[in-house]
């Protein structure tokens, strides 16, 4: 897998690491070089620092060959930290590539891993995301089908979706959002006359969520929508009244990325 250029990434790829044991060894190198000598770092019952399962995180995901030449920087990492990490617990990793997105220049895209460090438990420890910059073969194009909050997924979209009967009467702008990215389909008498990156008006209701919501969407074997909008991991800024007026539409764009993914 060294040579993985930006083309070989799949969103919804899956790797589980080998387990890593954390040793007295790894403690007391750690807190050599991190400086952090807290008393919750120390004892029988001391407390991995926290930065220490992001570093293990990081070198279990080199072993798994992620990490070839054509990778050319880190560019983000969000981390969250779960529960501690102490001598003897045997730390895992779990991957799953939930964005891949080529920049403007074509040359090199923008690949996003989920990842969770679980303990021997199954418990997680800590998990974030981590994204790539990685060089591509050629220019494209690339499959839309899980390209979440570009125009060419949008536009798959509404090819594929069926929406006269739920917007017959509506007319305005509805916003998908994929993390930072956000598509905009306008809709006129009916029918969605426009998909774009933005509208001259903005969007009436912009309905959004992470990568890994909109994973999980497309994935799951029945479509979850409603269940991950009441959940709270789909959020709507904008007329919250249009977004409700518009529930069943939503629900069929469902469908369709389901469909095309």
């Amino acid at each position: 897998m060294a040579d993985r250029w930006f083309e070989d990434f799949v969103v919804g790829e899956r790797w589980t690491s080998p387990p890593r044991e954390v040793t007295a060894e790894d403690l007391a190198a750690f807190t050599r070089v991190s400086g952090d000598d807290h008393p919750l770092h120390a004892g029988p019952d001391a407390i991995l620092q926290g930065p220490f399962g992001v570093a293990v995180a990081m070198g279990l995901l080199q072993g798994l060959g992620l990490h070839g030449e054509a990778v050319l920087g880190l560019l983000d990492t969000h981390w969250a930290y779960r529960r501690p990490v102490r001598v003897g617990d045997l730390l895992t990793l779990e991957v799953t590539i939930v964005r891949a997105r080529r920049t403007s220049a074509g040359d090199r895209g923008v690949v996003t891993r989920a990842m969770a460090l679980t303990n021997q438990d199954g418990e997680t420890v800590q998990d974030g995301t981590t994204a790539a910059l990685i060089a591509a073969r050629g220019p494209g194009p690339d499959p839309d089908g899980r390209a979440f909050g570009t125009v060419g997924w949008a536009e798959a979209l509404t090819e594929k979706a069926d929406l006269a009967d739920e917007v017959a009467s509506w007319d305005g702008t509805v916003g998908l959002r994929c993390g930072d990215d956000e598509v905009h389909l306008r809709v006129y008498r009916g029918r969605v006359i426009e998909v774009a990156r933005r509208s001259p008006r903005g969007a009436t209701f912009t309905l959004g969520a992470d990568a890994a919501t909109w994973l999980e969407l497309v994935e799951a074997p029945d479509n979850p929508f409603m269940r991950l909008a009441m959940a709270g991991r789909f959020t709507v800024t904008g007329d919250g009244y249009e977004y409700l007026r518009l529930t069943s539409a939503l629900h069929r764009l469902a469908d369709a990325a389901r469909e095309i993914a």
